[in-house]
């Protein structure tokens, strides 16, 4: 027997009405109006009726601008009714229930299907993906868990717990691939953004402070500088050679029959399913972080495009002379050309003799068609295209000389193992430039976490503090060819 497809379960569980205030011209009072009465209601899920068309009428007063539907209350004048209309039309679509106890007892009830959909319009909504910082911490949980001795070996373990690792750990990959895919839509409003920008000022905010500093930024450490990937390859070939043998399928379908009160064959079919789902998600994560990785190259590309248009191509002459056009429009609107006559002007031209053209020959002249303009950024010699890949690989080289905690972190852990012991740089020298960019994170920061998840803090401390006055007398140290003013680290 086929599955049911995903409208007709949804069908059965939503009345048909459930989605249509979002369709609605006031579905943002729709909207407010549930997520207050939620927040309100509380885990007990009910709220007196006064209480909730009281807060429908903050709502609507909230909303002047929002014009109502005659079943909402449009042709009333008394803003409680208008309230009262809402609060029905809540009711009609399932989203709140009215229960009625008694003569004087009535309560609203939020709808077990209102939390769900709040929950997915919060998501669609969020343009801070805070939760990225606990995303190496779901992967790198599943790596733990799956490269355990025996840990899928169905001779070791009893159906039901083979059945409990499959779950949580296919539970655990989908959260962290649902948190990549949130990746994608913060660039995806990076980059609407930037095709809105109106200066090459904003332009470089919006790549260098704002994209720059993103949390979309976790993923190319998280992925690719902790090791992840090549954990998570290893671990898809380990699953794929589980997922073919016959009792692990049978161990695992003993699991879920008994837990699901299943038959043998469906339980069999879901095991298949269950061990194709853990080798996919495996490997979907790699592909997902490509497509990231693809996205904030085109959107750095996009960037350098858009402020070579800016700067070089569309100039700022046409947009003076418009804005003086608009002044004068807006100053005399509503008056006619002849009233001008005797007006004062507003500056004197300084050229001997000054002509303007009317009439028809104020028109503009056919202009000649001109080639495409090359909006790629090639520098200064022509015909060189920029690929997607030297892109790539110019944003992880920035990325690899940028000055981070974890780095710090890194060079801390390794000089300063145990706590309260201290170095001072006189008595380290960095071998390359990796480890100068390491020594300079360390005095710009003070604490980080390490890739295994430990929790490091240090002190810096130097003559800098007391002859900033003076730093002819503060010592330094030579660094990589460089030469850096002393100062001693501190683990605490």
């Amino acid at each position: 027997m086929p599955a049911p497809l995903l409208s007709e379960k949804l069908h059965a569980s939503v009345s048909r009405d459930f989605f249509r205030p979002l369709t609605r011209p006031s579905a943002a009072i729709y909207v407010d109006c549930a997520e207050r009465l939620a927040e309100l209601a509380g885990e007990a899920g009910r709220i007196p009726h006064g209480e909730a068309i009281a807060l429908v009428r903050e709502v609507l007063a909230a909303h002047p601008d929002i014009v109502l539907d005659d079943d909402e209350g449009a042709s009333l004048r008394d803003a409680r009714q208008r309230a009262g209309q809402i609060f029905n039309r809540l009711c009609d679509s399932k989203w709140l229930e009215d229960q009625q106890l008694g003569l004087h007892e009535r309560w609203a009830l939020v709808s077990p299907g209102l939390r769900p959909l709040l929950r997915l319009l919060r998501e669609l909504a969020e343009d801070e993906i805070a939760e990225l910082k606990t995303f190496a911490d779901t992967v790198r949980g599943v790596c733990e868990t799956l490269e355990r001795p025996g840990i899928l070996d169905a001779r070791l373990h009893e159906p039901d717990a083979l059945r409990a690792t499959v779950t949580d750990v296919n539970a655990r990959l989908e959260s962290a691939i649902l948190q990549l895919h949130g990746v994608e839509k913060l660039i995806s409003l990076f980059d609407r953004k930037q095709r809105l920008s109106d200066s090459p000022a904003e332009t470089l905010r919006l790549l260098y402070a704002e994209f720059g500093a993103g949390q979309h930024m976790v993923c190319y450490d998280a992925l690719r500088r902790n090791g992840l990937l090549p954990r998570l390859q290893v671990l898809r070939s380990h699953v794929a050679d589980r997922r073919d043998d016959p009792l692990v399928k049978e161990r695992l379908a003993q699991g879920l029959a008994a837990h699901y009160h299943w038959d043998e064959s469906e339980a069999y079919h879901r095991a298949e399913k269950a061990l194709r789902e853990l080798e996919h998600r495996l490997a979907a994560i790699r592909l997902v972080a490509d497509a990231i990785d693809a996205r904030m190259a085109s959107f750095n590309q996009l960037s350098q495009q858009r402020y070579r248009y800016q700067t070089e191509l569309r100039g700022r002459r046409p947009e003076i002379v418009k804005t003086y056009c608009d002044a004068i429009n807006a100053a005399h609107e509503g008056s006619r050309l002849g009233a001008l006559r005797d007006t004062a002007p507003d500056f004197a031209p300084l050229v001997p003799e000054v002509k303007f053209f009317y009439g028809i020959e104020s028109l503009a002249r056919s202009r000649r068609a001109k080639s495409p303009a090359d909006l790629s950024f090639g520098g200064d010699s022509e015909g060189r295209d920029e690929s997607a890949e030297d892109t790539l690989a110019a944003l992880r080289e920035r990325q690899r000389l940028a000055l981070t905690p974890q780095r710090a972190a890194r060079l801390v852990a390794r000089l300063l193992p145990e706590k309260a012991a201290s170095l001072g740089t006189e008595h380290f020298a960095a071998a390359d430039l990796d480890e100068m960019l390491d020594l300079l994170a360390i005095a710009a920061y003070e604490h980080a976490v390490t890739a295994d998840g430990q929790r490091v803090k240090w002190r810096v401390d130097g003559p800098g503090k007391l002859r900033g006055m003076t730093p002819g007398d503060i010592p330094t140290d030579p660094q990589a060819g460089w030469k850096m003013e002393r100062f001693n680290v501190q683990r605490i």
